[in-house]
């Protein structure tokens, strides 16, 4: 990718979110002066940036996660407005952290203008009973749920809607807090687990499958399919023991032909039925029997897009930004066979130098203290061959394992 004029070029361009840093360098690369309000502050945030906050702000031995006195989502929100104070905006960027909060960024919209979807249209996207309606008009799946205000109901839930299911709070992201339970016995012990949540408990049906997500680039009124990629979901090379925290994701998938074009075809219509506008991801399952379940809408952009540029000649926030303005790409993107894996601490210890391995990004800095499932860097391998990329990505995460010191 070079650095061509687009869209984006010689804009400011505001950039919030859980993890921003993506965005921000593909903003950057599209010629833009950037601000960036982030949860993590990673190393390697400073160079994809002209100013940067970061609510955990990490410096070497400082960064264990804290008590935060304000919700993520309205730190990150009011971080950026402090960043940006007097100064003129052109462009807001949304990542994740705001799909189930999306009223905090409704300041964002009254004072700059969101490029993407408002966040009434982002609580339209998130409309469970809504997405269940569509998904049956278009003849997918969707998993039953059951909504409960109080602990009491949640064995009574599990047992309408059959073992196994899982159990969650009403808000997550990336797959945290979210537990499967496989019989009455096993119900107790996760709600344990979920008691500091202090939220409603969803009680959802298990589907299990192929986990994959859709790439969509929409104006409001058109939609076109930018990719199809598989999930990597509690993957033990990242870190995680089988759980449902979101790992990663890799491109192309096994899906046959015809199943990927029947998902891009749906994703498509909802995101035009919703009235989206930018890019969009959905998140799919497709079962043993090769039924389609749909999941979720992110009405944003998606943690696919560091992924999609490396692996690709597009920048992302540039087609997210065109769409917007009602201008979609004339073909499809052509991507080589990439992996995306997010590293997860196997241990308690001490960060090492992680800027030695050409391919990791979100780098927490050197020296730092993780606590045994936090997330150290994510690593992106492109090759000619996905098995050569997972191989060569899992290869560099044991070796970053191995080398954080207790």
């Amino acid at each position: 990718m070079s650095p061509r004029k687009s869209s984006l070029s010689g804009k400011t361009v505001a950039v919030v979110g859980f993890n921003a840093r993506p965005i921000a360098c593909s903003v950057t690369k599209a010629g833009a002066n950037v601000l960036v309000s982030d949860y993590w502050g990673d190393s390697d945030l400073a160079a994809c940036s002209n100013e940067w906050t970061a609510v955990l702000k990490p410096t070497p031995g400082l960064r264990q996660r804290k008590q935060q006195k304000l919700p993520v989502h309205t730190s990150l929100v009011r971080n950026l407005v402090d960043l940006v104070g007097d100064k003129g905006v052109d462009h807001v960027l949304v990542g994740s952290g705001f799909d189930d909060r999306a009223s905090s960024l409704e300041i964002l919209d009254e004072r700059w203008g969101i490029t993407g979807n408002s966040p009434q249209l982002m609580t339209r996207a998130r409309d469970t009973d809504r997405l269940a309606k569509l998904a049956n008009e278009l003849g997918l799946r969707y998993p039953d749920r059951k909504t409960s205000a109080s602990v009491g109901s949640v064995l009574r839930f599990c047992e309408d809607i059959g073992y196994p299911c899982v159990i969650r709070p009403n808000e997550s992201g990336g797959g945290t807090g979210i537990r499967l339970v496989s019989g009455p016995d096993e119900v107790d012990r996760a709600l344990r687990r979920l008691a500091h949540a202090n939220r409603e408990i969803v009680v959802q049906q298990y589907v299990s499958g192929i986990d994959v997500s859709c790439s969509v680039l929409c104006t409001g009124t058109e939609a076109t399919a930018l990719s199809t990629q598989g999930q990597l979901i509690g993957m033990p090379s990242s870190g995680r023991n089988c759980d449902f925290v979101y790992c990663g994701n890799y491109h192309p998938t096994s899906l046959d032909k015809s199943i990927i074009k029947h998902i891009e075809s749906v994703s498509e219509a909802l995101c035009i039925e919703l009235g989206l506008v930018g890019s969009n991801g959905l998140d799919f399952v497709v079962d043993s029997s090769n039924r389609v379940w749909l999941l979720e809408v992110n009405p944003r952009i998606q943690g696919t897009l560091e992924m999609l540029e490396s692996a690709s000649r597009n920048l992302i926030s540039v087609l997210h930004a065109d769409a917007c303005e009602g201008r979609l790409p004339s073909s499809r993107i052509k991507v080589s066979p990439v992996v995306k894996v997010i590293v997860f601490a196997r241990k308690t210890g001490t960060v090492p130098d992680l800027s030695r391995y050409p391919s990791a990004v979100d780098l927490t800095p050197e020296g730092a203290t993780l606590k045994r499932g936090d997330p150290v860097c994510t690593m992106i391998e492109v090759s000619n061959s996905l098995q050569l990329s997972y191989a060569r990505a899992s290869e560099v995460a044991h070796l970053i394992q191995s080398n954080i010191k207790l």
